[in-house]
C-alpha cells in the first residue's frame, strides 16, 4: 500500500509535530504500508524539517507563499490537486489521507483527478465554527468555498475520522452511514509528558518560585479558535484569587503583544513567563505547574474539538481549568473530577480549583493516577493505529 498524506501546516509547526509527526510513524509500522508521501504546506520559506526519519517516509513541502491571502489560498487549491495528481501518477498513489477538513477539500478536488480513494482524519464544521466566531462572514468567499468542500468531503471521502464522540453524533445526524465513521482523537504519547519532579525543581529554581508559589501554565495561542482578550481577565482573576501566583505562557506568538494585554488588566511582566520551547520541552513546564489553562472558544460547533494540549495536560496529572463544550474533554473533566469548568461568564469555582492545587501540590503524581486512565481511554495511540487498520483492511 502507498499512501499520501496530506497535512495542511508547515512540517515545523506545532500541530503538524505533535499530530501528524507520530501519525506517519504508526502507519510506516503497518507491514501493509510500503511508502507514506507527506506532503506539508510551507508558508514560512522553511529550510529544515522535523519529521520521522524513515525509510518508508518522503517528505514532499509545497511552498505556498504570497503576501495577499487571497491569492495564497487559491493559489493553493489550484496548484496542490495538480501536485497530488502528479505525485499519485509518479508513485502509484493507492490511497490519499487529509488531515483536516482545510485539507480534505484540497484531496476532495485532487480526487477528481486521481480517481483515488481519500480519508479525512481531524474532520470537523470548520466553515461553521469560523462564521460562528464571526471570523468568516456567511456570504463570504472563504465561508461559502470551505461549507461546500466539508458537504463534498462528507458525500465522497472514504472514511470521515472526527476527534470527538459528539460530532461523530452530529455526523450521524447529518444521515452519514456509521461504518464510514471512525472517531480519531488527537493522542498524546504518555511517557513524553509525564510528571517530573526533578523538571519541576529545576523549572521554578530557575523562575526564582518558591514552594509558596501558585503556578498556572497556558500552551497555545490567543484569538481566533480560542480566548482572547477573556483569556487575560481570567488570568487576572487568578492573580486576584490566588496569593502568590505565577503564570506562565508557551505561546509562539509575539511577547510584545501579549505583554501589552497583560499590561491592560494590570497584571505586572514579572509575575509572568511568556516563552516558546521545543515540543519535545513543553513537559518540563508542565510539571512547574500545578494547574493548566484550556480555552478554546466555546461554540455550538466546538463539540467538534480534542485540544491536543488536554491530552499533554492529563499525561502530566495536571487538573485543567477549562471552557465548557469543548469536545468530549469538558465532559470528562466534569464527570473524572480533574478540573473546573468554567460557566458561560467565565466564572470559575475557587473552591474547588484550590483542592486540586493543594492536590497537586502535596501528591503531584495521585492525580495522574485518574488522568493517565482518561489519556488511555480517549487519548492512546492505540487508538489511532486500531483506526488505521480498519480503514487498509477495507482497501
Amino acid at each position: 500500500m502507498k499512501i499520501l498524506f496530506l497535512g495542511y501546516w508547515g512540517a515545523n509547526e506545532g500541530l503538524s509535530q505533535a499530530t501528524i509527526n507520530p501519525h506517519l510513524e504508526i502507519l510506516s509500522k503497518i507491514n501493509k504500508v510500503h511508502k507514506i508521501i507527506y506532503v506539508s504546506i510551507e508558508r514560512n520559506r522553511d529550510v529544515k524539517f522535523n519529521i520521522p526519519v524513515n525509510s518508508k517516509i518522503e517528505h514532499v513541502p509545497f511552498n505556498s507563499i504570497h503576501q495577499l491571502r487571497v491569492f495564497q489560498k487559491f493559489y493553493d487549491f489550484l496548484s496542490l490537486p495538480i501536485l497530488i495528481y502528479k505525485l499519485t501518477k509518479k508513485h502509484k498513489i493507492q490511497l490519499v489521507i487529509c488531515r483536516s477538513s482545510l485539507a480534505g477539500g484540497i484531496g476532495y478536488l485532487a480526487s477528481k483527478l486521481t480517481r483515488k480513494p481519500f480519508t479525512v482524519e481531524s474532520f470537523e464544521p470548520h466553515a461553521d465554527y469560523m462564521r460562528s466566531l464571526s471570523i468568516w462572514n456567511k456570504y463570504g468567499l472563504s465561508y461559502l468555498i470551505q461549507k461546500y468542500l466539508e458537504l463534498k468531503q462528507k458525500k465522497t471521502a472514504l472514511f470521515l475520522m472526527p476527534v470527538s464522540y459528539q460530532e461523530k453524533l452530529n455526523l450521524l445526524e447529518s444521515h452519514i452511514k456509521e461504518e464510514r465513521i471512525f472517531v480519531m482523537p488527537c493522542a498524546v504519547q504518555v511517557s513524553k509528558f509525564e510528571y517530573s519532579s526533578s523538571a519541576r525543581n529545576e523549572v521554578r529554581v530557575d523562575l526564582n518560585l518558591l514552594p509558596k508559589h501558585t503556578v498556572g501554565v497556558y500552551s497555545g495561542k490567543f484569538g481566533g479558535l480560542y480566548l482572547d482578550s477573556d483569556a487575560y481577565l481570567i488570568f487576572k482573576k487568578m492573580f486576584s484569587n490566588i496569593p502568590n501566583f505565577f503564570l506562565i505562557i508557551l505561546t509562539s506568538e509575539n511577547k510584545h503583544s501579549i505583554i501589552s494585554q497583560l499590561n491592560k488588566v494590570g497584571i505586572q511582566e514579572d509575575s509572568v513567563l511568556i516563552k516558546f520551547v521545543p515540543h519535545n520541552q513543553v513537559s518540563n513546564y508542565l510539571s512547574a505547574a500545578d494547574f493548566a489553562f484550556s480555552l478554546h472558544r466555546p461554540t455550538s460547533f466546538s463539540h467538534a474539538f480534542s485540544p491536543i494540549k488536554n491530552g499533554e495536560y492529563w499525561a502530566n496529572g495536571l487538573p485543567i481549568l477549562s471552557t465548557p463544550q469543548i469536545g468530549d474533554d469538558s465532559k470528562l473533566i466534569e464527570d473524572n473530577n480533574v478540573g473546573v469548568i468554567l460557566n458561560n461568564q467565565n466564572e470559575v469555582n475557587l473552591e474547588e480549583l484550590r483542592r486540586l492545587i493543594n492536590k497537586r501540590k502535596k501528591h503531584p503524581t495521585e492525580l495522574s493516577v485518574v488522568t493517565k486512565k482518561i489519556c488511555a481511554t480517549h487519548r492512546d495511540f492505540r487508538l489511532i493505529e486500531g483506526v488505521y487498520r480498519k480503514i487498509l483492511k477495507s482497501l
